[in-house]
């Protein structure tokens, strides 16, 4: 046990993956080890190695452990692998040893997948202790099973306390989902002044200002926007060779900015605002023994 205990040190201070890596290897070379397997499934997954991760978290799991951080873990693996109907089984079990705001978030997102909007609102607000966007995704998912009331109320409860939660173009977000269109160009306004300027949220502020009847104000906000991506269209080739970037990333960048510029050229076309629709997965550290994030759930495995 010290030397996985050693191998947490050592990732959390020096991020020394590879070192890592070998040394939980040389552990289960040894012997079978819920933790070991669960921490290797840990460092694989920061690196993107989903699937391998997979691999080793199933086995942890299999040992039947009594903390929740394992059935979590797998349970975000197979969510950041397309397989939400497993996904949804691990968390749910993970849920039930520990409410676990991480899981809660992961829960949610795949209430909403399924429809299940009131449930999904409810593990949202369940995750907002360390998901900032949590409550907008609830009401979000309050809106689309209309319950007006609940929307104002936590509405309210983000504007209160609105640097915790999301900014203005978040609140405007919501109220062009419900309608409010006086008061979205009201929130986009102010988010105008200091957010990145992205065609998905210029795109909705532009429709909002459209059924508002504000012709000018559109016309000004989108030559404003499509001059900023023109002049990165001419500057590309430029980029490209400092950023050494390849023909088809090149390739990626230009189809995306001319994505970009004909998204808010017809951004009064939308049929409403356009909603995103991914799958946010929450992740945190499980790694068991880290100085800086383990809340000591390992040792009960440790007392078996």
């Amino acid at each position: 046990m010290e030397r996985i205990k050693k191998a947490a040190e050592i990732l959390a201070k020096e991020g020394e993956y590879e070192t890592v890596k070998l040394m939980l290897l040389d552990v289960l070379a040894e012997e079978k080890n819920i933790i070991a397997l669960h921490n290797l499934a840990d460092l694989l997954k920061e690196r993107d190695d989903y699937e391998e991760a997979l691999y080793y978290a199933k086995q942890a799991v299999a040992m039947e452990p009594k903390t929740y951080y394992p059935y979590a873990l797998v349970g975000e693996l197979t969510m950041r692998l397309g397989d939400l109907d497993s996904a949804q089984r691990w968390l749910e079990q993970a849920y039930t040893l520990f409410e676990s705001p991480v899981v809660a978030n992961n829960l949610a997102c795949i209430y909403k997948h399924q429809q299940k909007f009131n449930e999904a609102a409810t593990y949202f607000i369940q995750s907002y202790q360390t998901e900032d966007y949590a409550l907008m995704r609830a009401v979000e998912c309050f809106v689309l099973a209309g319950d007006t009331d609940s929307v104002y109320k936590w509405i309210d409860v983000i504007k209160q306390d609105q640097e915790r939660f999301i900014g203005e173009v978040e609140l405007g977000e919501l109220y062009a989902s419900l309608g409010n269109y006086q008061e979205a160009s009201e929130w986009y306004a102010k988010g105008y002044q200091h957010y990145a300027h992205t065609a998905y949220w210029i795109s909705n502020y532009l429709w909002a200002l459209h059924q508002l009847g504000h012709e000018k104000q559109i016309r000004d906000i989108r030559a404003a926007f499509l001059g900023t991506l023109t002049t990165e269209l001419m500057k590309l080739p430029e980029d490209a060779e400092e950023y050494e970037m390849t023909s088809e990333e090149m390739e990626e960048e230009e189809l995306r900015l001319r994505a970009d510029m004909e998204r808010v050229r017809n951004a009064h076309l939308q049929a409403s605002i356009s909603n995103d629709d991914e799958l946010y997965i929450a992740s945190r550290c499980f790694t068991f023994f880290c100085p800086m994030h383990d809340q000591r759930f390992g040792e009960q495995e440790i007392c078996e």
